[in-house]
């Protein structure tokens, strides 16, 4: 949970150690005064990086770095943007890396341009199963690392005139045992993951959703490193004309299924294809849900949950749908005015006023 809170230079937040308290907390404030940017700022401190943009946009015009501060139960977390050299996150005042900072501070985001996790481009998919592994589960995260690098360090041979064949066999060797390992983690997280949320689909909607995900190792149960450089010899004159990898984990995609009952029979529609605007919409905060119960039945307490806009964004049955299922000890919500959201959430809650950046505590 996240205790104290200074931002400093990060879009237009100007923010000094402001406690924050168990709870919900709703921040208020006409569009354009930095409330998701106060969110996007909370969630650097579980990342590293912002879930919006490239680090230029998230520092201030005026100045050549930004840094969020926060401190939690146990750590004091930085996260430091510069303009002219790398990012710096820090644990208790020492450099860090990715795989020592991840894990310490969780958090859940949900904002409107999030339905894409549904309908948008692979890319998208793999960016949120990877974030969601490597949050719990370093091997994993070495594996990726070593797996890109891999890739693009083979994909920049395929595009020389002159092959260097041996080495590629070596980057070959090299994506074969880190892309095997990957498979089999994204199998077997995904299996957990639909297992919460199955129940949650069922026990907030009465239909049934799961993630429909298939690789090599899910379809052949002995898949093996020896196999999956076999395919890469097949696919080698492929790759030689289009001068780039085709096979392996890079290429993965995930399909959200919804199940539905027709008379006696049981459908299952893929909702990117087939799904209202209104049922992906759905599938994301439900997928959203299931995503924060992971992380809390991991690392054994409930993640920090980011709600933005939800109010204005979400139709009623959608908004009541994220509120009812909410799972965190530490919440909170951004709108623009206090009457979009339920009685029983505002009355509980601490209110704070953003303006031009800066927030103030509203009294009751």
């Amino acid at each position: 949970m996240l205790k104290v809170l200074l931002i400093k230079n990060f879009r237009n937040l100007e923010i000094a150690n402001l406690k924050l308290e168990p709870g919900t907390t709703i921040i208020i404030g006409e569009n354009g005064q930095g409330k998701t940017n106060f969110l996007e700022a909370i969630n650097t401190l579980s990342y590293g990086k912002s879930f919006r943009a490239h680090k230029q946009e998230a520092i201030n015009w005026q100045n050549d770095k930004a840094a969020v501060v926060g401190t939690t139960n146990k750590d004091r977390l930085e996260a430091i943007f510069s303009r002219n050299s790398a990012n710096q996150i820090k644990v208790n005042g020492r450099n860090t890396k990715a795989a020592d900072f991840l894990g310490r501070f969780v958090s859940v985001v949900f904002h409107p341009e999030e339905i894409d996790l549904v309908s948008g481009v692979p890319d998208r998919r793999r960016a949120w199963l990877d974030r969601l592994i490597a949050t719990t589960d370093k091997n994993y995260l070495y594996a990726l690392v070593r797996y890109q690098k891999s890739l693009v360090n083979k994909n920049r041979l395929l595009k020389e005139a002159a092959k260097d064949e041996a080495q590629i066999e070596i980057w070959n060797k090299s994506l074969a045992k880190h892309g095997t390992l990957i498979w089999r983690i994204r199998r077997e997280t995904i299996a957990n993951v639909n297992e919460i949320l199955n129940l949650q689909s069922r026990r907030l909607t009465k239909k049934t959703v799961f993630i429909e995900y298939k690789n090599p190792i899910a379809e052949q149960p002995f898949f093996s490193e020896k196999a999956y450089l076999k395919k890469l010899e097949i696919e080698r004159p492929l790759e030689q004309r289009l001068r780039m990898t085709v096979y392996g984990p890079h290429r993965d995609d995930f399909k959200v299924i919804m199940e539905e009952q027709k008379e006696k029979n049981i459908l299952q529609k893929s909702l990117a294809d087939y799904g209202s605007r209104a049922e992906q919409r759905q599938a994301v905060i439900l997928m959203k849900l299931a995503e924060a119960k992971f992380f809390g039945d991991f690392f054994g307490e409930a993640p920090t949950m980011l709600l933005d806009d939800v109010a204005s964004e979400l139709d009623h049955h959608n908004r009541d749908l994220l509120l009812a299922g909410l799972y965190g000890r530490q919440i909170f919500i951004t709108t623009t005015e206090l009457d979009n959201l339920p009685v029983d959430i505002t009355k509980k809650a601490t209110l704070l006023n953003m303006t031009s950046g800066q927030l103030t505590k509203l009294a009751r």
